[in-house]
């Protein structure tokens, strides 16, 4: 696809460096992988690694929207249909497939184990994951009111409530502990289904 001046990206390049920068960056830690070692494991040269990513902040970056765009929690906007608990089902349940992916676990592992060491890792993957989600819930939380869902409050807490019952505590750390399995499919769905009834039931009755 076209990006301005020079020639077009290659898009298969593009996916081949950011497979390989999953591979590696789960296998040698972030700071423990040198774009020398991105570019040989991707198969293109030091050249090419660089014209499509500036440096290994933003290939770490573009990882993690790739996974969040796999999962369909990159952007919400043109999925909704603003039947509140249609939306919030949909978003949990995306929103759990993506948190117990075995993949998205290790790269979780990763980021504690780096924020362990002083490293400003954490802070790129809360902007780019975490926070990116939530500022989206929040907006559409605030839209729904906007749109007459006067039951509910304000919207950062609103959210708070919303992700804090959709993820769970317990469950979520004994995954990453290895302690218990990631939640099965109908488990998600479950959860899903109880944390928007509960949100709903919560803000309505308050």
């Amino acid at each position: 696809m076209p990006t301005g001046r020079g020639r077009p990206k290659d898009e298969g390049k593009r996916r081949d460096i950011i497979d390989a920068a999953r591979a590696l960056f789960l296998q040698r830690g972030f700071h423990g992988t040198s774009m020398d070692a991105l570019a040989k494991q991707a198969c293109v040269s030091k050249a090419t690694l660089y014209s499509h990513f500036a440096d290994k902040d933003a290939l770490y970056s573009a990882l993690i929207e790739d996974k969040m765009a796999t999962y369909q929690v990159d952007d919400f906007a043109a999925r909704v249909s603003w039947d509140i608990e249609a939306d919030l089902t949909y978003i949990a349940r995306h929103l759990l497939e993506l948190i117990y992916d075995p993949e998205a676990l290790d790269m979780l592992r990763m980021v504690i184990s780096e924020g362990r060491e002083g490293s400003d890792v954490p802070d790129l993957f809360v902007t780019t994951g975490p926070r990116r989600v939530l500022h989206q819930i929040e907006a559409y939380l605030a839209e729904q009111k906007n749109r007459g869902a006067d039951y509910l409050g304000d919207a950062a807490a609103d959210t708070e409530l919303f992700s804090s019952l959709v993820i769970g505590h317990t469950p979520m750390i004994f995954a990453l502990m290895g302690v218990e399995p990631p939640l099965s499919a109908v488990q998600r769905e479950a959860r899903a289904a109880e944390a928007v009834k509960g949100f709903l039931a919560l803000k309505r009755t308050a």
